[in-house]
């Protein structure tokens, strides 16, 4: 028989799924771009996400949608993150 281990009195709790009033609209526009990436199922796909936007969604997830990120004074929706925007490879220029 499996016994979990007892939990850890020093351990951090775990995050609380409830988004502040304020950052309602901003977390449902990450929860749609979320919907789009390849995170999980049969068609997960490593590094599929945009790197800065991943770094900010788990940050503002892992902070309960209270701080913004790291440098930033504000929470951004994942099409205004800075650095989001990655050109092409394929390119005329």
């Amino acid at each position: 028989m499996d016994t979990p281990a007892p939990q850890n009195p020093n351990a951090a709790p775990a995050p609380s799924t409830t988004v502040p009033a304020d950052k309602q609209q901003v977390a449902a526009q990450w929860d749609e771009w979320k919907s789009h990436q390849r995170l999980t199922g049969p068609d997960a796909k490593p590094d599929f996400a945009n790197p800065a936007q991943m770094n900010h969604f788990i940050w503002y997830q892992t902070h309960e949608w209270t701080q913004p990120y790291p440098g930033e004074d504000k929470i951004f929706a994942p099409e205004d993150v800075p650095g989001a925007y990655i050109p092409s490879s394929e390119s005329d220029d």
